[in-house]
């Protein structure tokens, strides 16, 4: 008698084995266990399951979708969150603790990566709030050094007690010297220069993205003119900012790729 093919199951369950508090009862990452042949490519999300039926503790029924901030290659997952304080999924998933399971999708999703782009000179990465996330995990993929001359991240945020990742971003632009610029961008309070070294004492005002770009000040924090010849832009975050920003760089001759034509700009809202 044939034997019916063996399905594998859609999902793993896997165990937290660290957390960061960011910003207490605000923002976090967990790290889990990796599951076996689990493959991703730098930008990419994963589908997290949370058990929150009582009755059945082993069964998730609660998904959201997260971007991977670890690398491809590294042997656990990381994700960074925002706590939705009347949210369903994100308070629950704030209160697990290491030892506690996670389950995760086996199949990823998204389009967010820089197989988007042909190579190009510059690769600008700009996001707001936990829209940092898919660029953490390009960041920490040394290919994605080879591939770009200059790199510069722009994370905006409202407060400065919101800059996730802080520090290993100051420490990879020191590695990356020349090459990676790291711009924080503070909307409700200035920012400081030992929050951002690379920056002038008088750039240090509150301030948001689309009026930076609009008043060239973006190009002059980086120290980087964006020409669509030579740069290749992603944008991941807030989607009305996205959208407005999309809006702005369409204007200089930025656009999307479509089916056989690469395109020199990326986009995907993060909530």
């Amino acid at each position: 008698m044939t034997q019916p093919p063996v399905v594998a199951p859609r999902y793993t369950k896997q165990t937290v084995t660290h957390k960061t508090a960011w910003a207490t009862e605000k923002l976090f990452s967990l790290t889990v266990t990796r599951p076996p042949g689990f493959k991703f490519v730098p930008g990419q999300f994963a589908r997290l399951g949370l058990a929150l039926d009582p009755a059945a503790p082993e069964t998730p029924n609660e998904w959201r979708a997260y971007s991977m901030v670890s690398a491809p290659n590294e042997n656990e997952l990381e994700f960074y969150s925002v706590v939705v304080p009347d949210g369903k999924f994100s308070p629950p998933l704030a209160r697990l603790r290491v030892g506690d399971a996670l389950w995760v999708n086996n199949t990823v999703f998204g389009f967010l990566t820089l197989d988007s782009f042909v190579d190009g000179e510059d690769l600008w990465l700009l996001a707001t709030g936990t829209g940092l996330s898919a660029y953490l995990s390009m960041l920490r993929d040394p290919a994605t050094f080879k591939r770009f001359k200059r790199i510069v991240l722009v994370h905006g945020v409202r407060h400065a007690f919101e800059l996730a990742y802080r520090d290993e971003l100051l420490a990879l632009m020191q590695q990356h010297a020349g090459q990676l610029t790291y711009l924080p961008i503070t909307t409700q309070e200035p920012l400081t220069q030992q929050l951002s070294p690379s920056l002038r004492a008088t750039s240090l005002a509150p301030a948001r993205l689309t009026n930076l770009l609009s008043s060239g000040e973006l190009e002059q924090r980086a120290g980087l003119s964006l020409d669509p010849n030579q740069a290749r832009v992603m944008l991941c975050g807030n989607p009305a900012m996205v959208t407005d920003m999309r809006s702005l760089l369409s204007e200089r001759g930025f656009a999307a790729g479509r089916r056989g034509v690469a395109g020199n700009l990326a986009v995907e809202n993060y909530w």
